[in-house]
């Protein structure tokens, strides 16, 4: 409850109530005074009883005596201090304020009286609490609020304004808060406004002066005001020079209209008549006079930089357009002059080009030629008549050229090669080519042709082809030679074997089949070396790989001298599909390589055959290893080149060619791997086929 203690330090509600008692008695004095002279006059005797009856209706019904119809008063406790929501000016004896004239609005419309008293918070809400008074408006509400009372919430925008000594700080940043010390003035909610800012001393003041007196004696550095008028005619008044405004933000104030809880009634009748005040515009008028005259003040002193900056943009925007509509006709003007010269530039362009340019129709008609076209052929610049494009073409090429013609005109691209006849008889060799144009929206469909002469690189080519062919001769001779050589070889070591009669009659008769069989071979050799473009499907079957190397590994033992060979030929089987005579031929000349590049005796050649799976598919692999000399690294890329021999004195270098298009032809590969000096594995993968 609001005690007498309150009373008389801060001028609250029952200093207001004991203002209104006293004046109202004193009428009430008058007036019956008045009453009394009128009865001690007999001559109004008669109206004695009137005079009366008068006095007593108007205490009964007199608004605010508490005896007549005081449902129609309502009691509004505000704060004070508080501008422009609600505070007193000095002298003053009411309150006023935006909190004032929303509560006024309301209970005009509700047809009810208004009594403001006056008081901080706290006590008016202890007043609230005690029946005391009937609502508390403009205080912001808070969450304890929202639980201890029944409300209406008013969201209202309002402008912080910042104050500091004129040599103490340039602007309000977040990085020079802290530190200092913010004057607040006391029962303004300035922290429910959004200041939750660390390192920030904040001191409340009793008043909005006593703020500014801490400001100006340097007791705080900062000082928060929301009504820039009254701090302005402060400053003014006691003459504070050295206060400025250096900064001003927009905060959301949730003020309210508190009841006390469950007075349901009153709360509704202050609801319908919010809402009729929103509906009907007073309400709009009302923030209007508090708050309007400042809102431009508010965005120029907020967004000047960005308004002043557009506007800066809006002048760079129209003087570049005036530049530019400038520049734009000067470029119209230069352009028109240029397109003649630039017409000029092409047709001399088209002129002066080496290469036929011919301009012609769909039925083949010739609109325009260039001067090449006219000397090469020899046309009759001065022809009235069109020719025809089959009348420069060589009879045997029109057919050609006819479907060249419709083509062309049907995808809008093509080329050709024929032979133009010129009119003294002389046949051109051109390559043609062609594409589609239109002159304008709707003109004739034409087609820009240009032939080139190729006369003199036909022949060139010509004589390139008889030269590859001898080539190709030389290379076909070598194979030959050197595939017949090697089964030769191998004949020659079994005969000298035979001949030397230390062979028992089981070895000779081995060594006289493979005598016969390299026979066979050197002429299966020849056949397939002629025919090595093109395998043929019938050649290619299911075979098992460990069985051709273990022919091929018996047809080099006469080869190996002091060499031992090891075989890792496991009994399981090795599926591939592909043709035996050639897969032969190939791991043939892979060992006889690997012979080859063993330069003494004690060293070995290893044989191993295995399955491996690679990216999901299956394949047989053949690992070939020597003890050799090893390749150099810079001739691993060179070994399957043809007649590459990497200093060797015997051979063509045609063996590891030969052998590698083999296994590619199979749909395998052969990776070497090698170390100078240390000896060679040759990796053979060729794809794994299903047991028939």
């Amino acid at each position: 409850m609001i005690t007498k203690n309150q009373v008389v330090e801060d001028g609250f509600a029952r200093k207001n109530i004991l203002a209104n008692g006293i004046e109202n008695k004193g009428m009430e004095i008058a007036i019956f005074n008045s009453y009394i002279n009128i009865m001690d006059n007999k001559k109004f005797k008669i109206y004695q009883c009137l005079g009366m009856l008068l006095f007593f209706i108007f205490l009964v019904l007199k608004p605010g005596t508490g005896l007549g119809n005081d449902s129609k008063v309502l009691r509004v406790g505000v704060p004070t201090g508080f501008p422009p929501f609600s505070f007193k000016g000095k002298g003053e004896y009411r309150v006023r304020g935006y909190a004032v004239d929303v509560i006024t609005t309301i209970s005009d419309i509700n047809k009810k009286n208004v009594r403001f008293l006056v008081g901080n918070p706290e006590d008016l809400l202890a007043a609230l609490r005690f029946g005391e008074i009937d609502v508390v408006s403009g205080i912001v509400l808070s969450e304890k609020l929202k639980q201890d009372f029944d409300f209406l919430e008013l969201n209202v925008f309002v402008k912080r304004f910042f104050y500091v000594k004129k040599a103490e700080i340039n602007s309000i940043k977040q990085n020079d808060l802290p530190g200092k010390t913010v004057v607040v003035v006391r029962g303004q909610p300035y922290m429910d406004l959004g200041l939750d800012w660390q390192g920030l001393t904040i001191v409340q003041a009793r008043s909005l002066l006593e703020a500014l007196q801490m400001l100006d004696s340097n007791h705080a550095q900062i000082m928060i005001g929301t009504s820039e008028r009254v701090v302005n005619y402060l400053v003014e008044k006691h003459r504070l020079t050295d206060i400025r405004q250096v900064g001003v933000t927009m905060g959301r104030l949730p003020l309210a209209i508190i009841v006390s809880k469950g007075n349901t009634m009153l709360l509704k009748q202050l609801s319908v008549g919010l809402g009729m005040a929103i509906s009907d515009g007073r309400l709009g008028k009302v923030e209007a006079k508090w708050f309007s005259s400042r809102d431009l003040a508010f965005v120029w002193s907020q967004y000047k930089i960005y308004l002043l900056s557009g506007a800066f943009f809006l002048l760079i925007l129209m003087i570049g357009f005036i530049i530019w509509n400038y520049m734009l006709k000067s470029q119209v003007t230069r352009i028109t002059r240029d397109l003649h010269i630039s017409e000029q530039r092409y047709r001399e362009l088209i002129e002066s080009s080496p290469d036929m340019v011919f301009l012609i129709n769909p039925q083949g008609y010739i609109h325009l030629a260039n001067n090449t076209a006219y000397e090469r052929l020899s046309i009759d610049r001065d022809c009235e008549k069109k020719p025809h494009l089959t009348s420069i073409v060589d009879p045997p090429c029109i057919q050609a050229m006819t479907s060249f013609l419709k083509m062309l005109f049907k995808t809008g691209y093509g080329s050709n090669e024929t032979r133009l006849i010129s009119h003294d008889s002389r046949l051109i060799r051109v390559e043609m080519i062609a594409a589609t144009i239109r002159l304008g929206s709707e003109g004739e469909q034409l087609a820009c042709c240009f032939a080139r002469d190729i006369t003199e690189r036909k022949r060139l080519e010509e004589e390139l082809v008889q030269s590859e062919k001898l080539a190709i001769i030389g290379k076909m001779s070598a194979c030959l030679a050197h595939e017949i050589n090697n089964p030769i070889g191998i004949v020659l070591a079994h005969t000298e074997d035979i001949i030397s009669g230390e062979l028992d009659p089981k070895e000779v008769n081995e060594s006289l089949h493979s005598i016969q069989r390299n026979a066979i071979r050197a002429g299966q050799i020849t056949e397939s070396l002629l025919s090595q473009a093109s395998f043929k499907d019938n050649a290619f079957k299911n075979l098992d790989l460990a069985d051709v190397l273990e022919v091929c590994i018996h047809f080099i033992k006469p080869k190996l001298k002091n060499i031992s060979i090891h075989k890792d030929l496991s009994s399981r089987q090795y599926f591939v599909y592909g043709d035996e005579i050639s897969l032969q031929q190939a791991f043939i000349n892979l060992l006889l390589n690997a012979i080859e590049s063993i330069p003494g005796t004690g060293d070995k050649i290893n044989v191993q055959i295995e399955h491996k799976t690679i990216e999901g598919q299956l394949f047989v692999e053949v690992l070939i290893k020597d003890t050799g000399k090893g390749i150099a690294k810079k001739d691993i890329k060179k070994i399957f080149d043809p007649f590459f021999t990497s200093g060797k004195h015997r051979g063509f270098g045609i063996g590891l060619f030969v052998a590698y298009h083999i296994i590619k032809k199979h749909g395998g590969k052969i990776i070497p791997i090698s170390v100078e000096k240390a000896g060679t594995v040759m990796h053979v993968r060729l794809p794994a086929a299903k047991k028939e």
